[in-house]
């Protein structure tokens, strides 16, 4: 057979598989090697050939040609080289930013681990009158998007102490309303008792919330002040929310609560203020 009916045949089957998705893909993924293939191929071919008197294309024979077509094999031979060099340097570089982007995120956790430990001392040391009996609990919350991170909290009882790395949405339970009407008491609430029917029944009735989230709360607390915080400074939501609960059904006072929020507001803001600036920079 004439020698350019095989690099036609050749071209027409690689044309004919690079229109075909899934072989498209596969040849873009190892080109490299697609072409260092080739390269040998024809290399192997160019050697067997080479002193051929059989016609390669018109008047031309094998003989005549090999020169031409050991240099355009070898060519195709450093295009591999080439374009395997070029793979090899982008997923290097690319290892390179999956490392940067892993250790940012550590370092990410870090802050916000240090940051909570940090906010969750100083809530103790604001508020420390209303911790009284280890049955209390302050929480802040910082608003973001449409839902609540936890950026500190403390009671003096460790079972109610751990933090959560559940966000509330912002229209969910009484943190959700409190946000979207400014604050909110509730007191009274009954003891949580087997599965908590009525527990759930009450609080179902106070806000919007499901059976299913209730009974993954660990503090199931019997009285509640929420407020939000926010400096006034700026049309923007307000800042976050904070959270006074207790397992006693009256222990809360509002009057009390508001009193120590005004009594420490500016460094509560302050809080919220350097962990929008954190978040910021690692952002």
């Amino acid at each position: 057979m004439i020698g350019i009916i095989y690099l036609g045949c050749a071209l027409i089957i690689i044309l004919i598989a690079s229109t075909i998705e899934k072989s498209r893909k596969y040849i873009n993924q190892y080109l490299s090697e697609f072409l260092a293939t080739i390269g040998a191929i024809g290399l192997s071919l160019v050697g067997i050939m080479a002193n051929s008197e059989e016609i390669f294309v018109g008047e031309y024979k094998w003989k005549d040609v090999w020169g031409l077509m050991l240099i355009i094999f070898i060519i195709i031979m450093f295009v591999a080289i080439y374009v395997g060099a070029s793979r090899n340097k982008h997923n290097f570089n690319l290892n390179e930013e999956i490392k940067k982007n892993q250790k940012l995120q550590e370092n990410i956790q870090l802050y916000n681990q240090e940051y909570y430990k940090l906010c969750s001392t100083t809530i103790l040391f604001l508020f420390k009158d209303f911790f009284t009996t280890g049955n209390e609990r302050i929480s802040i919350y910082k608003h973001h998007g449409n839902h609540f991170t936890l950026l500190g909290r403390y009671s003096g009882n460790g079972n109610y102490n751990r933090r959560t790395t559940y966000e509330y949405n912002d229209n969910e339970g009484l943190i959700g309303k409190a946000w979207n009407e400014g604050e909110q008491i509730l007191t009274g609430s009954p003891k949580w008792v087997k599965n908590g029917s009525e527990y759930k029944k009450f609080m179902k009735q106070k806000c919007s919330i499901t059976d299913k989230r209730l009974s993954k709360i660990r503090m199931r607390s019997r009285s509640f002040f929420i407020k939000t915080l926010d400096d006034k400074n700026t049309a923007e939501n307000p800042d976050g929310i904070i959270v006074f609960e207790s397992m006693e059904p009256n222990k809360i006072i509002i009057t009390e609560c508001k009193q120590l929020l005004e009594n420490n507001e500016n460094s509560i803001l302050s809080l919220l203020k350097n962990m929008k600036s954190l978040t910021n920079r690692v952002s």
